[in-house]
C-alpha cells in the first residue's frame, strides 16, 4: 500500500511539475523524496531471515 502511495506521489509531482507553480513543486519533490527515504531505510534495516 505505501509503494503505491509513493508512486500516486511521484505520478502528481510530474503533473505538477509540467502545470504547476514552482514553490508548490519543490516541496512535493522533498515529501516524495523523504517518503521514498523512509520506505527504503523501512525494507533497510529488516533482518534476513536466512538458514545456511
Amino acid at each position: 500500500m505505501y509503494l503505491t502511495f509513493t508512486f500516486l506521489l511521484a505520478t502528481l509531482l510530474l503533473m505538477l511539475a509540467w502545470h504547476g507553480p514552482r514553490g508548490a513543486v519543490l516541496g512535493l519533490s522533498a515529501l516524495t523524496f523523504a517518503v521514498a527515504v523512509a520506505v527504503y531505510l523501512h525494507h533497510a534495516t529488516d533482518k534476513l531471515p536466512l538458514s545456511f
